[in-house]
């Protein structure tokens, strides 16, 4: 959701997945050290930085610029392609990967959205099995967008963006950004994949999962200075969550009864 309003660039890119993902980027090829890819654990690829002559683009000039090469879900294609500076994938699989310009015309946080999308699609080993044990997810949310504590009162449940690869029994730990700046709310995940389309102040949605409250937790308990000290420099997007840090979030919270 909204927040980092800086534009991409290779650097501020470079810099977001180091510290959202730990993962620094490799050359590809000895002789061309500007061709940098980010790989998984696994060996797979979830984003390829290639200079491109905007030409090939289907812009007017000729000059090079930047583009982040990732993976996205073949049913959100067309309307990623209709954002600003999105394009039709550069040398890849034109119905798996799409081409963002790193040339500052963009929102970082909106590439780092679909970077978040390029690696929850390549999870897990050949790709070929999707996941089935339900897992523990530390998720952003703006409180500018949305009064959580309002959301929640009445029904305990609702919609959230499906920015990463969630399944039925997932649960997210939501982390309110600033003013708030501390894990809020635990929430499990009871329905996916449910098309919900919106595009409103700088907020974009064409899928949304359920969640169903499951605790609440005081603003004093997991503040970012203590998620640091589990490792958690920043949330910006859907992420694991460590052992250490996962114990402590189940110990505590105050569980909620559900209307």
């Amino acid at each position: 959701m909204a927040g980092n309003q800086k534009s991409a660039t290779r650097q501020t890119i470079l810099q977001a997945i180091a510290e959202q993902y730990g993962i620094r980027p490799a050359a590809l090829f000895q002789n061309a050290p500007e061709i940098a890819v980010f790989r998984r654990e696994s060996g797979k690829w979830f984003g390829i930085i290639i200079p491109v002559h905007r030409s090939k683009l289907g812009l007017p000039e000729d000059a090079v610029s930047d583009v982040l090469n990732v993976k996205c879900d073949p049913m959100m294609l067309g309307s990623m392609l209709l954002q600003k500076g999105f394009f039709p994938a550069y040398h890849m699989n034109k119905q798996h990967w799409v081409s963002i310009l790193l040339d500052g015309s963009v929102p970082a946080e909106r590439v780092m959205e679909a970077v978040q999308m390029s690696y929850a699609l390549t999870a897990g080993g050949s790709g070929k099995h999707p996941r089935t044990q339900p897992k523990a997810w530390l998720v952003p949310a703006n409180p500018k967008y949305e009064n959580l504590s309002e959301s929640l009162a009445v029904t305990h449940e609702i919609y959230w963006k499906q920015s990463g690869k969630f399944i039925v029994g997932d649960t997210l730990y939501i982390y309110e950004g600033k003013p708030i700046g501390a894990v809020t709310y635990a929430c499990e995940v009871t329905a996916v994949n449910i098309p919900y389309h919106f595009n409103q102040g700088g907020l974009h949605m064409d899928t949304v999962v359920q969640l169903r409250l499951l605790a609440v937790y005081e603003q004093t308990q997991f503040p970012l200075v203590r998620l640091q000290d589990y490792g958690v420099l920043s949330v910006r997007g859907p992420r694991g969550i460590p052992d250490d840090l996962l114990a402590a979030l189940r110990e505590s919270g105050r569980p909620v009864q559900n209307p």
